[in-house]
């Protein structure tokens, strides 16, 4: 008799194993297909410069309307997404001031900070603020070395065309002098007033890139979206239907 209520007590422990992992599974698949609300805010956060995202093409001047000192280069801008964060994530190639960086929502609404890389491959962060229609004004943090870019201002002028200004600080004046403003355009796509176009499922940009899921076909803005989407398919649909309920109510 005892070795049969060990063996049936053994038996029950087997059994609430199986149950409890079979929780944890369920559970981990839950996480795992919720709305993440912190990236979502930050998407929010940043959907003024939202429309950034795709390639351009750009000419540097010293000087706006001189030939003398001009450049060349190009830049992709795209998200950069984790399951609870969003950036936009800047690449520039033949940049003559900057190379990459990340922006991101600073604490405070209608703040912004970006993570740069400069040219020469020292890192540098810049803060301020901007918002809908207004120019990105971004200064380097004081504890940053002298020297070199310590303002950076993105203006987007519409769908088409971007401004970003450089400029350098008078440590002692306090003042900031031009080192050349790049004036980029977008690649690729042209943009007519009213013109249609898909959404991306992920963050409501330009769709450009198609995905599928479960037989059925969405439109994702770029290559951070479209990594996102794969890892967390079902995770996107729903933040998408709840968007779509939210403005059914306005």
């Amino acid at each position: 008799m005892r070795r049969a209520r060990v063996s049936s007590g053994v038996g029950l422990l087997a059994a609430l194993g199986v149950v409890a992992a079979a929780a944890v599974t369920v559970r981990a698949v839950d996480d795992k297909d919720k709305v993440a609300p912190g990236r979502c805010a930050d998407q929010e956060a940043l959907k003024a410069y939202a429309p950034l995202v795709g390639s351009w093409r750009g000419v540097g001047q010293v000087q706006r309307g001189r030939v003398r000192g001009a450049w060349t280069e190009s830049a992709d801008w795209a998200w950069k997404l984790t399951s609870d964060s969003a950036g936009l994530e800047i690449t520039v190639k033949k940049g003559k001031y900057l190379k990459a960086g990340v922006l991101r929502a600073g604490k405070a609404p209608g703040t912004f900070v970006l993570e740069a890389t400069l040219s020469a491959g020292t890192c540098r962060t810049f803060a301020g603020a901007g918002g809908d229609r207004k120019p990105l004004v971004l200064t380097a943090d004081a504890k940053a070395p002298a020297g070199g870019v310590r303002r950076v201002s993105i203006t987007p002028l519409h769908d088409t065309r971007l401004l970003v200004l450089l400029e350098a600080e008078d440590p002692e004046r306090h003042t900031f002098s031009r080192l050349g403003e790049v004036g980029y355009t977008r690649e690729g796509v042209a943009f007519a007033a009213g013109e249609s176009y898909p959404l991306c499922v992920v963050t409501e940009g330009r769709g450009t890139i198609q995905v599928s899921y479960k037989g059925k076909t969405y439109w994702v803005c770029c290559s951070g979206c479209r990594d996102l989407f794969k890892d967390h398919p079902e995770r996107i649909l729903a933040e998408a239907s709840a968007r779509e309920k939210v403005a059914e109510k306005k």
